[in-house]
């Protein structure tokens, strides 16, 4: 008898200890991360009218981004983004003193952009929308000589990316990105597509 009251005695103890014992307080999970993009993109919309074209094409497209991924379902990203939009040559019939005369022309233009906006995660599928400016710059060269305008513009952006490979803290995956300019002050007048590969680096985590 004394023994199992000896028990029973320890017993009460224990659950005592155990129930005066803070319970473990949880940190919140956060990341900071950093990514990198590159892929090929061109003209979306409006229509290329290449009916006068000798050649077109678009052009390599990067970005740069930096994201906060805390508990909550949404993340802000800043976006940093060069916009490839369309690359041209033709040749142009001109008049001259000796008469009509056939030159070469070439044209590029491309944007340089900031944008910022929120992303959202789901499972290994990630959708980022931005609003921000870019700076679209037009180049054309005649006959040797090259002329560049710049125009600073309002636009957005929306990239759709898959994290197919995913060795934390770092992940590898594919993304298609769309990118409107002009909008909405006057209408989109411009929107490019671009399509390429994406990483990811939690450099910050908790």
């Amino acid at each position: 008898m004394r023994h199992v009251l000896l028990a029973l005695a320890l017993a009460a103890t224990t659950s005592a200890a155990r129930a005066e014992s803070p319970a473990p307080v949880e940190t919140p999970h956060y990341a900071w991360e950093l990514d990198l993009y590159g892929g090929y993109g061109q003209l979306a919309f409006p229509a290329i009218d290449s009916q006068n074209m000798a050649w077109y094409n678009g052009g390599p497209s990067f970005a740069l981004s930096v994201a906060y991924r805390g508990e909550h379902f949404t993340h802000p990203f800043l976006d940093i983004s060069y916009v490839p939009i369309l690359a041209s040559g033709q040749y142009v019939n001109v008049l001259s003193p000796g008469g009509s005369q056939t030159i070469f022309a070439n044209n590029s233009s491309y944007a340089l952009g900031l944008a910022i906006g929120p992303g959202w995660d789901i499972d290994w599928f990630r959708i980022r929308v931005g609003l921000g400016l870019y700076d679209v710059v037009v180049k054309t060269g005649v006959s040797g000589s090259t002329n560049t305008v710049s125009q600073l513009s309002l636009g957005f952006m929306a990239s759709l990316s898959a994290m197919v490979w995913r060795p934390e803290p770092f992940a590898l995956g594919i993304e298609g990105r769309m990118v409107g300019l002009n909008f909405p002050m006057t209408g989109v007048y411009q929107t490019m597509w671009s399509a390429g590969i994406t990483g990811r680096w939690d450099f910050v985590h908790h």
